[in-house]
Formats: structure tokens, sequence, C-alpha cells
């Protein structure tokens, strides 16, 4: 559809000299002038006239990938083909990327000759970003007017978190008797919950003193003590980051947060992903390592940490971020806390009191050094994303 078409200036110029040369020579019964009036507005409306003809031109837009890692190479494909069996065309116009118009160079296409234009796409931000449509720009008649048309349609990409390799959290704890923490390396199970027989349950795993009470058929629900249960505290204030100039600071802790997940999900690890606003609350239950659930809710948590965007409050509610997951009498083993370095961290500390080993994970773009300590929390810093794991890594082999 064509769409812009009106005269450049050269075109609304001659327009004015046409139609003042039209007026001078009737009132003067000068044919010569007359002439001239036709021959300017005659010019002009074959231009107008020529643009409004439709384009043998075929616009195919495509993404490739159509999702990927922040910061890895993506490119939108415009592949053009001339239908015309005897008119040459020379193609210029803009492709729209995240809402900029970015010009391609022109492509001469023989007739029913192709060609395609390579735009790269940036994937310094998560999100979804929309790419397209080519806008296809023609000049009339001695340019003297234009027009613009939007051709190919549109596509999406998806810029999802960075998945780094990243280690397993250290073994799990339990309560021992006299109320402390103890840590369990192997094996043994824990009662932490009923439920009602479904078919396929194992006929083993039934709770007959309860099953007798309720007079319903109860299963019980075991759990490893030595399994770690991970949550992932995300600070998603905006106040915590130093981002006003770049935003890298949010982007490289949202890449430790899912790469934490991911790594969880890999080992058959329970994880839970929160933000510090409430804003997410994701879960990847635990399963055999490699299997397709906890993996698929992996995947789930980094399309949904894909969205997420800095802001809320300065102040938000630790005790709601931080509760503890569902199952029973289930733990938070280890809590990881990404932040920046803004945040107060004897604030974060709070949110570590009911876990067993907590760690702040901290986005410094100038940090004095990689390890410390904070109470009882073990402190990362690091400015990339990289860095913060390789010393969450040194900090869960202790």
């Amino acid at each position: 559809m064509t769409r812009g078409l009106r005269p450049t200036a050269r075109g609304t110029a001659l327009t004015v000299l046409g139609v003042a040369a039209l007026v001078l020579g009737l009132l003067a019964r000068y044919p010569g002038l007359v002439a001239l009036g036709v021959a300017a507005l005659g010019l002009v409306l074959a231009a107008l006239v020529g643009l409004a003809l439709p384009t043998p031109l075929d616009v195919t837009h495509r993404v490739e990938p159509a999702r990927t890692p922040r910061l890895a190479p993506a490119a939108a494909h415009v592949a053009l083909r001339n239908a015309s069996p005897w008119l040459p065309l020379e193609v210029a116009g803009t492709d729209h990327v995240a809402g900029r118009a970015l010009p391609l160079a022109p492509v001469r296409l023989a007739p029913r000759g192709t060609g395609e234009v390579e735009v790269p796409v940036p994937t310094d931000r998560r999100g979804l970003v929309p790419v397209g449509p080519f806008v296809l720009e023609r000049r009339g008649l001695a340019d003297l007017a234009r027009a613009r048309e939007r051709r190919g349609g549109s596509s999406t990409l998806q810029v999802v978190p960075r998945l780094l390799a990243a280690s397993a959290p250290p073994p799990g704890r339990r309560r021992g008797h006299v109320g402390t923490q103890e840590r369990v390396e192997h094996g043994g199970t824990d009662l932490v919950g009923l439920r009602e027989y479904v078919p396929g349950d194992d006929l083993r795993r039934l709770h007959w003193a309860s099953t007798a009470r309720v007079g319903t058929p109860m299963v019980r629900e075991d759990a490893d003590p030595a399994q770690p249960h991970l949550t992932v505290l995300l600070d998603d204030r905006a106040a915590a980051y130093d981002d006003d100039a770049t935003g890298d600071g949010f982007e490289e802790a949202v890449d430790v947060a899912a790469s934490l997940v991911q790594a969880c999900a890999g080992d058959g690890v329970p994880v839970r992903c929160v933000t510090l606003t409430g804003r997410l609350d994701v879960e990847a239950p635990a399963g055999v390592p490699g299997s397709g659930e906890p993996l698929r809710a992996a995947a789930h948590a980094a399309d949904r940490l894909t969205v997420v965007a800095p802001g809320g409050p300065r102040e938000a509610s630790l005790d709601a971020a931080v509760a503890v997951p569902p199952g029973g009498g289930a733990v938070v083993d280890v809590l990881a806390v990404v932040t920046g370095h803004r945040a107060p961290l004897p604030a974060l500390l709070l949110a570590g009191r009911g876990a067993a080993t907590c760690l702040l994970l901290v986005v410094d773009p100038a940090p004095e050094r990689v390890l410390g300590a904070a109470g009882a929390a073990t402190v990362v810093r690091g400015p990339r994303a990289e860095d913060l794991l390789r010393g969450w890594d040194l900090a869960v082999a202790r």
C-alpha cells in the first residue's frame, strides 16, 4: 500500500510555478505561458501518478534466530524479488528495528532478479525486540514526488538472559534435634507431607496410620535431606544499580539469576527464583538430572526473566519475597541474593536469616575484592555475570 505520497520541495515549487504561469497566461491571453504552466503541472501529475502505481516488488522479512541469548549475534533478513519481467528496479528504504529506522543500502534488481539485505539487530537488552516492517522509499520523475510503502510484515526477536556455566549449590542441611542445623552429606529420606493416593503410586509408600485415621488411602511424600534447596532472590529495584546511562548492571544480574536456575535444573536440584518486589515467583522442581521437567521449568523461568524490568520502591518487603518454598517442612538451604552495588547489604542480610547458607552476589563495576564476608553471609563482587559466577563456584566449593 502506498503511503506518504507527496510532492517534494522541487515538485511543490514547480507546481506553484505552473499554476502562476497558467493563470497569467490565461489572463494575458499568452499561449506560451499557458503551455509552460500546463507542462509544469503535467510533469508533477505524471510523477504522482507513477508513484501511485504498484511496484512489482516482493519483500519477505524474517529474523534469524527468533530466540537468542543476550549479546549473541542476530540479524533481520530482507529478501527482495523483482516481479517484473522487463523493468529493472533500484530498491532503497529503511527497516525498523526496536523502534529505530535503519536506512538500507540501495539494491539494484534485474528483471526477475532477487537480492537480500541483512540488518543487524541489537541484543544488548533482554526483551521482545520488534523488527520491521521494511519501508520502501520511492522517488518519482525528476524527484518531483516521493512515496513510502510498508512491505514484508514484521517479526519479533526474543532476547533471553544468558545461561552461563555455574556449579550446583553445596549439599543441603537439615534441622537437628536440638534446633541447630547439621550438614547431611548422604542419603536418607524425611517425611515432608501426605497426600491422597492416585493410580500409579507405589503402594509401598502408603502411610497406613493416616489411611486408617481418615479412611482414604494416603501416600507419604519424602524428601532427601541431603538435597539442597536453592532460592535465588533477584533485587529488581532500579535504585540498587548504577544504570542511569547503560543499564548493564541489572542485565548482568538477570544473567546470574537465570544461570543459577539453569545449573540447578541440570543437576536435578529444586530451585525457586523470586524478585524483591514480588513481581516474579517461579520454581523448577526437583527431578532426575537432565530430565525434561526441570529443564522445561528452567526455560520457563528464563522466559519470565526476559521481561523483568528494574523498578519498584526503594524498600521492598523481604519477608514477603523470601518465604519457605512449598513442600511441607522444607527449608531454604541456600539463598543467593543477586543485587547491585548501591543496595544496602545489611538490609538484604535479613533475607538470609532462615537459610543455612547465604551468598550475596553483587554487581560492582569496580570491586576491591572478589570474595568477602558480611556477617554470616559470603559476598561475591564482580562487574560481569561471568565474574560473579566464578566467585559463586569458589564459594560453594569451600
